[in-house]
């Protein structure tokens, strides 16, 4: 059964790298992104491959389009505050969190609000916690609660949307935009980085349990009748769950095994994930009884096979 890649790049191609850059980048949020800030976050390609390859970091953030991310681009007093954080301990910039947090009086810290009121600037807190979230666990600062109203399941259920849309992982800019319902932010709030939010949902999707999946092992203490019994009342469920109807679109490569259409080439189509043989005809539903169809050979399939 096809499995997701996500730890390293499927070809090292210029474009596979420059977009690879441009991935990092937005995880990083903003501001200058120096050699250094980029090896601590979580990328496919190493910073010295890049440098390699472009002959130099700020060639290589110039080919990505990526060039205003150069610490020369930015203002003297913007440097000035880097400068001065990068002389801060850890501890330093902590304290400092907390006396910005503390005169702000706010229930939550944002680093937009940090950046107007502090003596350094976010982008060396990232440099040195990687993520904005770290830092404020180690400051024992409150996290804002934006993007904690979703379920993992609705965030689940929305990326598998969008990856059947474009017919591949979809870039983290893409979740602003239909047909996307749930924006980046809650992704990176609630598992930290847009990396950590795909492995999640990989193991989501590919997790065992599922309907015409080899279950765990089951315990001694679960009585075998009841497992069972569990199963098999999946099995005969019409309704596909949301991680097996996303591997069986997975494994038809999100194109309607009749037609050949595709939500990433054709406008308005919409695939399903059909019975093989009808579960009124005592067919179960499971990874190898499930095909895609698109909504219009799906509903032809039904019109033509009532008598």
């Amino acid at each position: 059964m096809r499995q997701f890649e996500l730890d390293s790049l499927t070809e090292y191609s210029n474009e596979a790298i420059l977009e690879e850059m441009r991935r990092v980048a937005a995880l990083f949020g903003g501001g200058p992104l120096p050699r250094e800030a980029f090896k601590k976050l979580p990328s496919k390609v190493s910073a010295t491959t890049i440098g390699r390859r472009f002959g130099g970091w700020k060639k290589a953030l110039r080919a990505a389009g990526l060039a205003h991310l150069d610490v020369n681009s930015f203002p003297s007093a913007y440097q000035e505050k880097i400068d001065r954080g990068r002389k801060m301990s850890n501890d330093d910039l902590i304290a400092e969190m907390q006396r910005v947090h503390s005169a702000l009086a706010s229930d939550v810290l944002t680093s937009k609000e940090f950046d107007r009121s502090s003596v350094t600037h976010s982008d060396v807190i990232r440099e040195r916690f990687v993520h904005w979230k770290t830092a404020l666990e180690a400051a024992g600062i409150a996290q804002s609660e934006a993007g904690k109203r979703y379920t993992d399941e609705r965030c689940f259920e929305n990326l598998a949307a969008v990856w059947t849309h474009y017919g591949r992982q979809p870039r983290l800019d893409e979740m602003k935009i239909a047909p996307s319902t749930v924006g980046p932010k809650a992704y990176i709030l609630r598992w930290g980085t847009w990396r950590k939010s795909l492995k999640t949902f990989v193991d989501w999707a590919n997790a065992e349990g599922q309907a015409g999946i080899p279950t765990r092992t089951i315990s001694r203490e679960v009585p075998s009748q009841q497992v069972v019994a569990s199963a098999r009342k999946e099995e005969d469920c019409r309704e596909v769950r949301p991680g097996l109807r996303f591997k069986v679109f997975l494994r038809d490569r999100f194109r309607c095994v009749a037609c050949g259409r595709s939500p990433a080439t054709h406008l308005n189509v919409e695939l399903h994930a059909d019975h093989i043989k009808s579960v009124y005809d005592d067919g179960k539903t499971i990874f190898e009884n499930l095909q895609t169809l698109c909504q219009d050979c799906n509903l032809g399939k039904g019109r033509t096979s009532v008598p």
